[in-house]
């Protein structure tokens, strides 16, 4: 395996990288992941699946762009990955509410309201008996707070995260790209503005490109190259409730936090965000706010039917921009991360992005406010980008 040279090797094998991974395959490049653990099993695992409508009117920001497209392209990718595989990732287009109980909280949907206008989003605006009218699970809360506003968006989207892994995994090695588990790359070696080779202990893998997808762990292999973005890992925390049957289709937000319903009756309730560093763990005290939470917004959740939590590590970034481009100096290394908790739902354009930008091609939109040194002229990188 360490003697033959890839066409491109990428660190890290969540969404990012699988997806990253399975676009470059598709276009005919010998494609190896390397991952520290199991494909799939990081922050891309532990997440809700959770996709907000893009913009259907041209969008000038850079962050809607990569938001419209992602969108797109989530619909095309979950038919072929279907099709391919015959893994179904449970995408569906499930709409979304949002609840405003205050004041504050209905001037910020409101606000929203102009955002939805100018990128073209349907909604509609729910007194208390819409709610309840429409969402019989809100009825108790509509009813107890007569103040109670919501916004219905009905291009919101969701997948099951494990499932899309799982189809996006299986469609890899079909493709045949090389999938090595448990073997984290260590440093590289490089000469001059050259990477020649990504080193895990005595193991070495060499390839044209290189491309970091590890996520929030990017900020511990990056200074092997003399190179800090800020990258860092903020926690959240999950709680999986399982009914019968699912009390509502629609993912339901209240402020930063949700429930997520999947077809088989499994709710998901999250999330929050904790700088802890790379600790994974959950917290007794968060996980029973969390239920606490739950359980007044959906009464029918009870105790009994919590059937496990889990945390995972987002990788955050100083500006909320992901970090997309080459990792100058190196002009055959890349780098795909600091998503936050858009990952998955980024993942579809990042892969065409990424693979058009390693390609030397022209890319869909520009990449330039996500380059690695923002802000800064990069002369030739920002032209002679490719490595052919």
């Amino acid at each position: 395996m360490s003697n033959q040279k890839y066409d491109l090797l990428l660190c890290g094998g969540g969404v990012i990288g699988l997806s990253i991974a399975l676009q470059c395959a598709r276009k005919g490049w010998s494609v190896i992941v390397v991952d520290s653990g199991d494909m799939g099993k990081g922050a891309s695992w532990a997440g809700a699946g959770i996709l907000p409508a893009g913009a259907t009117l041209t969008a000038l920001d850079p962050i809607e762009q990569l938001r419209a497209l992602s969108h797109q392209l989530h619909a095309e990718w979950s038919t072929i990955l279907k099709h391919e595989t015959g893994i179904d990732n449970e995408y569906r287009n499930s709409g979304g509410i949002y609840l405003a109980r205050t004041n504050a909280e209905r001037a910020t949907l409101a606000g929203n309201q102009l955002w939805w206008n100018e990128h073209g989003i349907q909604f509609e605006c729910w007194d208390g008996q819409e709610i309840a009218r429409n969402i019989s699970t809100l009825k108790d809360l509509a009813t107890d707070s007569p103040n109670l506003r919501a916004w219905h968006v009905p291009a919101d989207c969701t997948l099951r995260n494990p499932r899309h892994l799982q189809a996006l995994t299986q469609a890899c090695l079909q493709f045949g790209v090389t999938l090595v588990e448990k073997t984290p790359i260590d440093r590289f070696h490089s000469e001059r503005d050259c990477i020649l080779a990504a080193i895990s202990g005595n193991q070495r893998f060499s390839a044209d490109r290189y491309c970091i997808t590890n996520g929030a762990w990017a900020s511990q292999l990056l200074p092997e190259l003399g190179i800090d973005t800020g990258i860092l890992p903020v926690r959240g925390q999950m709680v999986l409730f399982k009914l019968d049957h699912p009390p509502f289709s629609q993912v339901i937000h209240d402020g930063h936090r949700y429930l997520v319903p999947r077809e088989d009756g499994h709710i998901l309730a999250g999330s929050c965000e904790e700088e802890v560093g790379f600790d994974p763990t959950t917290t007794d005290t968060m996980i029973q706010d969390l239920k606490d939470w739950a359980y007044r917004l959906c009464p029918m959740l009870t105790p009994s039917q919590v059937l496990r939590s889990w945390a995972g590590l987002r990788p955050g970034s100083f500006d909320t921009y992901p970090y997309l481009g080459t990792l100058h100096p190196f002009q055959n290394g890349f780098l795909a991360s600091g998503h936050f908790r858009h990952g998955l739902h980024w993942s579809t354009a990042t892969a065409l992005l990424m693979q058009q930008w390693m390609a030397g091609e022209p890319t869909e939109i520009d990449l330039k406010p996500f380059c690695i040194q923002r802000g800064q002229t990069l002369g030739n990188q920002l032209t002679n980008h490719g490595t052919t």
